[in-house]
């Protein structure tokens, strides 16, 4: 009877033992995706930028081009978009600019400018180096220009114009945060 009653105890404790282990390990695992998770690249203001012809670099170096001709090169390089970002989903640095607001300075429609202060001078940024940004959702924006954002969306080559500037990029925004 001993052995027996034995045997129930450590037969009832490898129980135990069993469901705190399978229960520590269902609380500690990560949580199951009930839908798609979807993976936002890290970019720089860069990659939407073509890359630079090193012969015109060269040039310049040599002293074969003139200011205008540089200038002519940088206005064809600002106004070109790199074709591969289209429908990229990406998390992009950058200031928020509201093209429109309502009373309670909530704006829907935006442009992300990749440095502070861009909105109030003249030159605008080139164009591939201005996003258009469609924000239904919409966003206080109370210090335009002057704090850093994270956005996190897809990004499409597609032209937009808008009384301040041009942009070739526009971005669906899924998430927006400030800069840390």
């Amino acid at each position: 009877m001993h052995n027996t009653v034995k045997k129930v105890k450590t037969s009832l404790l490898t129980l135990v033992f069993a469901f705190i282990s399978t229960a520590t390990l269902a609380a500690n695992a990560p949580a199951k995706a009930t839908g798609k998770v979807t993976i936002y690249e890290e970019i720089t203001w860069e990659r939407l930028m073509p890359p630079v012809d090193e012969g015109m670099v060269k040039k310049w170096e040599d002293g074969k081009l003139s200011r205008e001709d540089v200038m002519d090169y940088m206005e064809v390089l600002g106004n070109t978009p790199v074709m591969k970002m289209d429908k990229t989903q990406v998390k992009i640095p950058g200031f928020l600019v509201p093209l429109n607001m309502d009373k309670n300075q909530v704006a829907t429609e935006l442009l992300l400018v990749p440095t502070m202060g861009s909105c109030i001078h003249v030159p605008p940024p080139p164009p591939n180096q201005t996003i258009y940004v469609h924000y239904p959702k919409g966003m206080k924006v109370t210090e335009a220009g002057y704090t850093p954002y994270w956005l996190e969306g897809t990004l499409k080559v597609e032209k937009n114009t808008s009384d301040y500037t041009d942009t070739l990029y526009g971005f669906s925004v899924t998430n927006i945060v400030e800069y840390e």
